[in-house]
């Protein structure tokens, strides 16, 4: 009998399973790769559409000039200061929005995690520094961007030492077989930009519709006449001292805040009811340790009012045991509008 008829099979069929298994494992990681670098393109692309629409943050409004610093939590002067730049929401907005893009095209997967890491660096620390309550899906990202860039690691760290020649980088390759890997790099960016429509779309559609009234009552305000009478104690004094009408509406509500004497603030949203109308509805600020839930409990004050203008510029508003003449505060207004300029002004700096 012939021995090579019963023999194991041969260094040639060894080295063939071997390569398939190599090919079965490497395959398998850039599955991996790629479910973590998807889910990595939704959250950017969900993040960065919500800061290109203005909708993460908002836009800053008059309706919200009479809080003082001391009253403001940390999270609250940083989506203030960032609702006033829409330049560093738009900015941030393409940052993020960008790097999703870049990841969703396996040729440009490690510049879209460099910027993502970036990014993410960026977000953490802020959240961090301000207190902001997303810190752990930051850090997440941060993670994720980091695990999308390993497999060029090795070349990112021989650009930047300048030790050795830096060869060709890896292609993320899901499928090994030609045959159908030329059906998958037409379908892949088919459905990559879906994906980026969806989201986007999706993203748009989230926020309520915005527009601006710039008429009457919209402004700060200082109570200038009063017929009520002051109480025996400041404290106990809880007529009006100021009023603040945003301008910018969402779904037809804007911004409203009201300070009374005894320094309490409330504040909310109001709309027109009418030319010369408008209806409040105004609750405490949230106080510091109180569960989301029970603030959101408090029933809000609902106050309708009358509005007329005067020739003088003044406003007087009647309604709800109210009878006052309101005076525009200039000096509440300084934020809404400095505007910009290159050119030098005789106030420069102007920092107060």
């Amino acid at each position: 009998m012939n021995a090579s008829a019963v023999s194991p099979a041969g260094p040639a069929d060894y080295s063939v399973e071997k390569r398939m298994a190599r090919t079965a494992a490497v395959t398998l990681g850039w599955w991996a790769h790629g479910a973590v670098r998807l889910l990595l393109a939704v959250a950017m692309l969900y993040y960065g559409v919500a800061k290109l629409v203005l909708g993460q943050f908002g836009v800053t409004d008059m309706g919200d000039a009479l809080i003082t610093q001391g009253e403001m939590s940390p999270m609250g002067m940083l989506w203030r200061m960032v609702a006033f730049s829409p330049l560093f929401q738009v900015l941030g907005g393409l940052a993020e929005w960008g790097a999703a893009i870049a990841l969703l095209w396996r040729r440009s997967v490690p510049l879209g995690a460099v910027i993502a890491a970036g990014s993410m660096s960026l977000v953490l620390v802020l959240n961090l520094g301000y207190d902001v309550p997303v810190k752990q899906i930051a850090l997440a990202l941060l993670v994720m961007s980091l695990l999308v860039l390993t497999p060029w690691v090795p070349r990112l760290a021989r650009a930047f030492l300048g030790h050795g020649e830096i060869g060709k980088g890896p292609l993320p390759t899901l499928v090994p077989w030609r045959p159908a890997a030329r059906v998958t790099n037409i379908a892949g960016p088919i459905a990559a930009l879906l994906l980026v429509g969806v989201v986007g779309w999706g993203m748009s559609a989230m926020y309520p519709e915005r527009s601006v009234d710039e008429s009457a009552p919209a402004g700060v305000w200082t109570v200038q006449e009063d017929v009520a009478e002051p109480a025996a104690q400041l404290h106990q004094d809880t007529r009006w001292s100021a009023l603040a009408f945003g301008e910018v509406e969402y779904d037809g509500r804007a911004a409203v805040q009201l300070r009374q004497a005894n320094g309490e603030l409330l504040s909310g949203s109001y709309d027109r009811t009418g030319p010369h109308t408008v209806e409040l509805s105004l609750g405490p600020l949230r106080e510091q340790g109180q569960p989301l839930q029970e603030h959101s409990a408090i029933e809000p004050v609902v106050l309708t009012l009358t509005f007329e203008e005067q020739a003088d510029g003044t406003l007087h508003l009647t309604g709800e045991g109210q009878d006052l003449v309101l005076a525009p505060d200039d000096s509440a207004m300084v934020l809404y509008e400095r505007g910009f300029s290159w050119g030098v002004r005789a106030d420069d700096p102007f920092n107060r």
